[in-house]
């Protein structure tokens, strides 16, 4: 796997459940976070997930190979616009809400289409935060990927690999 560097806005049931998957297959793999609550971020540093044990700011998130935005869909919108400038040419941004109208919307009309793979994993729980996030929440579980029409192929690829490899 070429990832070097994943980026977490949210760290909640499902971006949380990511990050625990991905450390578990590629412990090599750099993950940075930042949450509503810095006490988020602290116990994902304290499990080992994420480098960083404070929230980290939106341009530590520039060399990130993926950003996956993992909070309400109104708060995803607002942390694309912020991340339009920060991050690099080959970055992939991608979500994990189950709207996707309004992001692709947004998406295009910041001209991030090149750099946005949207996602839907179907899973959840009645249970919310980093605590009740799992390695296994995703196993068996549809992840829905919806790439702009400019979203690099090898990124969808990579991207589809890297969502297999968490079920």
């Amino acid at each position: 796997m070429s990832l070097q560097k994943i980026g977490f806005i949210g760290l909640g049931l499902i971006g949380g459940s990511i990050a625990k998957k991905l450390h578990a297959l590629h412990p090599e793999l750099t993950m940075i976070a930042t949450a509503h609550h810095a006490e988020t971020v602290a116990e994902a540093y304290k499990e080992h997930l994420i480098i960083n044990n404070t929230p980290c700011e939106l341009k530590d998130f520039a060399d990130c190979d993926y950003i996956f935005l993992c909070t309400p869909t109104k708060k995803n919108i607002e942390y694309l616009q912020q991340l339009k400038d920060v991050i690099s040419p080959d970055c992939i941004i991608t979500d994990v809400g189950s709207v996707k109208t309004e992001i692709h919307r947004e998406v295009i009309r910041l001209g991030l289409e090149a750099n946005f793979i949207g996602g839907h994993p179907m899973a959840g729980s009645e249970k919310t935060g980093l605590s009740n996030a799992s390695e296994t929440l995703l196993e068996n579980a549809y992840y829905i990927i919806t790439p702009t029409t400019k979203s690099p192929s090898p990124a969808v690829e990579e991207l589809t690999g890297l969502v297999r490899s968490l079920g």
